[in-house]
């Protein structure tokens, strides 16, 4: 870590957490926030990861530093209306503040709908007369959630999407579809949609999800509280739907609808597996694989291009849609920044052939990419956000899993990992230390505690998935199986995220070719010049990546904060500006000084 610059004052941050914090948690937290920052980061390190806020994608840069962690963004009070006031709120997302960039991200999630008609539809839907009180239950990034109370007693819950969700029409229709085919012959549990409309030609006039509310106790609320042998039993429970998924394959990569929404493209769905001839029948009549609605396909210009979405006969085919689609783009619609420009990373991320050239090498390589085991990447529906947020259960049972909107039926291999609920890089310990007695009460021994549980909750998920499901223990044990994986993550888009990660990818293919077990020369090179190119361009990456880490729950890159700790995180970047400003020179402290304006006039505003 360059520490050239002096390291950041101890104390200097966050001088009165006491006073701007509203509870016990959030003093926690920001004290450990102030912690982190002020042991960790010199101020060129800090300036550095503030000027570029807007270029660093928000997975860490593989061989570079640890695994990044997201901030999902949910709602932590709930806003009700009753018959005097307005429906606003309901169209404004509400669940927290950005601290740059905040009236862009607001407009992406401004979704406004005609909330009687919404509360009429529901009612008719569940049987009763009509709705007797609206609730915005949760808003994600790209969704409102609303509770439904009827008068008879019955709930029913809402989904509308915002204009930033996906492609209009298809990502709905695409989610039920998925959602239905998921728990009709998968036989998941899935809540039921009650009734939808994928166009917002209609009363409410938007697009919209009527289904029921999912049995059981959200995971999120008790996890925390259950014992380590009850997780382990959930846990169980996880790996058996895991299983279900995998009990059949189709014959195309792509996302699933209804044969009765005829969108262009689609293709009768056929599947393989575990699974009788009449329903193999019924799938086929019912469902079809069409284009796929991954956003990254759709964003942008990319959704007047005429590209190749799918569906895909193979996983190649999948993979070099990719790679043409970002070279089509670039060659299009990249527009280079002045050379002066302040977000300027580096020459090569400014550099539309300098992009379009590592795509061709990505194109190169997508042959040796994909496992040789063909049994690998079936064509498989997969859910690959399985975390406590998502889940429902009655005691140890669970009884639903929902937030199906991302999800497709891709290659298994490039889909699966370690669920979210038991992912865990630490240390494996599974049982106290000898020691442990003798550990200091409170944080020391809790820590332990803590270590033991996740290590006993990922052992028994891995276990249990070499027992049930040893094809998904295959693709764990991979030989870089990582590298592979990456890859083809951190092609999405450079131009608009950062090269660096990318190109890494492609660095470590060359360099541990003979590794991964081909007979064949590489099909790419690096020249020593790009090497060392590349390496000045990455100076510091990790250590950008790391102070956002750091800010990992009080910030995420994109400025989001939770209404609760939004003066608290502004205080902190006030304070994170004068230090900078006290101690940088040249054109760093004008970059720096230009980029964190924005702090000390929201802190004006709000004294």
């Amino acid at each position: 870590m360059n520490t050239n610059r002096g390291e950041l004052a101890q104390g200097a941050l966050l001088p009165h957490i006491q006073s701007f914090a509203a509870t016990q948690p959030v003093r926690r937290a920001l004290a450990a926030k102030e912690q982190a920052v002020n042991q960790r980061f010199p101020v060129s390190v800090v300036a550095q990861a503030l000027i570029y806020k807007g270029c660093l994608p928000v997975q860490i840069l593989p061989c570079f530093g640890s695994s990044k962690s997201s901030i999902r963004h949910n709602l932590s009070r709930t806003i009700s209306t009753n018959s005097t006031s307005p429906y606003e709120h309901f169209f404004h997302y509400t669940s927290g503040r950005w601290l740059w960039d905040e009236e862009s991200q607001k407009r992406e999630r401004f979704r406004v709908f005609n909330v009687q008609e919404l509360q009429r539809i529901a009612a008719e839907s569940v049987g009763a007369q009509s709705c007797v009180s609206i609730t915005k239950l949760a808003e994600g990034g790209y969704n409102k959630v609303f509770r439904l109370v009827m008068d008879n007693g019955s709930v029913a819950i809402a989904r509308i999407p915002n204009p930033n969700a996906g492609p209009a029409c298809r990502t709905t229709a695409s989610e039920v579809a998925t959602m239905d085919f998921a728990r009709t012959v998968l036989n998941i549990p899935v809540p039921k949609v009650f009734a939808w409309s994928a166009t917002a030609n209609n009363p409410v006039e938007a697009e919209y999800i009527i289904m029921e509310e999912a049995p059981g106790t959200h995971l999120e609320d008790v996890w925390d509280d259950k014992k380590v042998s009850d997780k382990a039993n959930i846990v169980k429970g996880l790996v058996e739907i895991e299983k279900k998924l995998l009990s059949v394959s189709f014959t195309r990569y792509g996302n699933i609808y209804f044969a009765s929404d005829s969108f262009p493209g689609c293709e009768a769905a056929k599947v393989v597996g575990d699974i009788s001839a009449d329903l193999k029948r019924v799938v086929e009549e019912r469902f079809t694989i069409g284009p796929v609605v991954d956003r990254d396909f759709w964003n942008g210009k990319r959704a007047s291009m005429a590209i190749d979405r799918g569906p895909w006969e193979s996983p190649q085919d999948y993979l070099t849609a990719i790679a043409n689609r970002e070279i089509a783009w670039i060659s299009s619609f990249a527009l280079p920044k002045p050379p002066k420009d302040i977000f300027l990373a580096s020459e090569a991320q400014n550099s539309p052939s300098h992009h379009i050239s590592l795509y061709k090498m990505f194109l190169h390589v997508i042959p040796y990419l994909l496992p040789q085991n063909k049994k690998l990447s079936p064509p498989t529906l997969w859910h690959w956000d399985i975390h406590s947020a998502n889940l429902f259960v009655e005691g140890n049972r669970i009884t639903s899993l929902i937030d199906w909107q991302d999800t497709w039926v891709g290659p298994l291999f490039l889909q699966f990992r370690h669920p979210k609920l038991v992912d865990y890089d630490g240390e494996v310990l599974l049982k106290l230390p000898e020691n442990y007695e003798s550990l200091e009460e409170g944080e020391a021994k809790a820590r332990t505690r803590k270590q033991v549980e996740k290590s006993i909750v990922l052992y028994t998920y891995e276990t249990e998935t070499d027992k049930n499901n040893p094809l998904l223990s295959e693709i764990l044990r991979l030989h870089h199986g990582r590298t592979r994986r990456e890859t083809v993550q951190f092609a999405a888009n450079t131009w608009d995220g950062d090269i660096i990660p990318f190109r890494q990818c492609l660095i470590r293919i060359e360099r541990h070719w003979d590794e991964l077990g081909f007979d064949t020369p590489c099909p790419i090179h690096f020249t020593e010049e790009e090497l060392q190119a590349h390496y000045r361009d990455g100076e510091g990456w990790n250590e950008r990546a790391d102070f956002w880490d750091s800010l990992a729950g009080l910030v995420g890159r994109d400025g989001w904060t939770s209404n609760e700790t939004y003066d608290q995180a502004l205080e902190m970047f006030a304070e994170l500006r004068e230090e900078g400003l006290k101690n940088l020179t040249g054109k760093e402290r004008v970059d720096f000084e230009a980029q964190t304006r924005w702090a000390e006039r929201k802190v004006s505003s709000v004294c």
